[in-house]
């Protein structure tokens, strides 16, 4: 089959792939095709921020670059638009040029009726206005982002529900509220690429760059708006003789927790050498606040610890508790006390390695793999 895709840019997932690469590639592997388009964002950039600068740049230069081979059966093309998703207006000029350059793409690489996976609700009626197979693959609560127009994603993201023929979300509550808008709408929960994760019970060299004294306790991920910058203080200043290690890139001001001398800021580290991280944590974390977004939210990293046979503390997210009770080694707190609590109640009761391996055995079906195949199974049949 072939498959376009409007997603993140692909380059932007290639230190650490998003579910959406994962996506991409295990269809790739399965012999499938994949047109992946680089998609709008979902704020206004502006002049005055190098970051932003930089990033019209990229884009300017990838729109030049045309369609471009990425991986085995994947191309990418990224459409030049304009910047502006609040107006209407330009929402629709930029769906026009999605659309006639997706299937301009189309036609040079000899795809035959490409359905359509949406996991961007900007530009709804590119969507509506695909000529086959169409599915909005839902993996967040776009109207709780502090940083977008709450009004106007919830009504991008209800007519994506609505214009598509199948509606995929990842966690329970946004089948929920998916469900409001289209009958067709099934949970396809997040994979994990288990194999990769699981060398980390094979006897992992320490990382160079993890700091010494104490025990390890650890994050990885975007250190983003939800994430309780305060619960990681809290933790820190209760463990005084530990280190908090954060591994990943941050988009909003970090300088209150670098002011704290056992937490360690460490910025993103290649995908490949995350389960030697993970080796090394005492426990893993998922320090998040309790909000619309995360309540809507089914942590990739939490299914990577647990693959990696790394013991888990979280916050009181519905996609963890309703695991925990099955899983050795994992604890939900719902207060900065609990927190801390489970912290010293796994750390009092260390995995042994049998123990660890037995944690990770409990993902082993939940594979990349096994999430594209249940995917798959939900397309009709007269388009396979």
């Amino acid at each position: 089959m072939d498959f376009v895709i409007l997603a993140n840019a692909w380059q932007d997932g290639l230190q650490n792939p998003t579910s959406k690469h994962h996506v991409a590639r295990e269809l790739a592997h399965a012999g499938h095709r994949v047109l992946w388009v680089n998609g709008a964002g979902m704020r206004t950039p502006s002049l005055g921020v190098r970051h932003d600068r930089s990033r019209i740049a990229k884009k300017i230069g990838q729109a030049m670059s045309g369609i471009q081979p990425v991986d085995e059966r994947i191309w990418v093309i990224a459409p030049l638009i304009l910047p502006f998703p609040k107006s209407t207006l330009i929402r629709k000029l930029n769906a026009q040029i999605y659309l006639r350059g997706a299937l301009l793409a189309c036609r040079r690489l000899g795809f035959s009726k490409p359905t359509f996976i949406n996991f961007l609700p900007m530009v709804p009626s590119f969507q509506a206005r695909w000529p086959w197979y169409k599915l909005y693959y839902c993996v967040d609560r776009w109207d709780a982002f502090d940083t977008y127009d709450a009004g106007l994603m919830s009504r991008l993201d209800e007519l994506c529900c609505r214009s598509a023929d199948l509606v995929i979300t990842t966690s329970a509550e946004l089948q929920r509220r998916s469900l409001r808008y289209n009958d067709n709408t099934h949970m396809v929960l997040h994979g994990v690429s288990y194999k990769h994760f699981a060398t980390s019970l094979d006897g992992q060299n320490r990382p160079a760059d993890l700091p010494l004294g104490g025990r390890i306790f650890g994050f990885i991920g975007l250190l983003g708006g939800w994430v309780d910058q305060k619960l990681l203080i809290h933790v820190a200043r209760a463990n005084p003789d530990d280190q908090l290690v954060l591994i990943g890139g941050s988009d909003v001001d970090v300088s209150n927790l670098t002011a704290e001398p056992n937490i360690h800021v460490m910025g993103p580290r290649p995908f490949a050498s995350l389960p030697a991280y993970l080796a090394h944590f005492d426990v893993g974390l998922i320090p998040f606040l309790l909000n619309d977004l995360t309540l809507s939210v089914n942590p990739i990293k939490l299914r990577e610890m647990i693959a990696a046979g790394c013991p888990v503390v979280s916050s009181a997210l519905p996609e963890v508790s309703s695991l925990a009770d099955d899983l050795p080694g994992v604890e939900v707190a719902d207060s900065y006390e609990a927190f801390t609590g489970s912290i010293d109640k796994v750390c009092a009761n260390p995995l042994d390695d049998g123990s660890r391996r037995r944690l990770s055995d409990c993902v082993a079906d939940n594979t990349w793999k096994h999430k594209v195949k249940q995917l798959l199974g939900l397309l009709p049949s007269v388009i396979k």
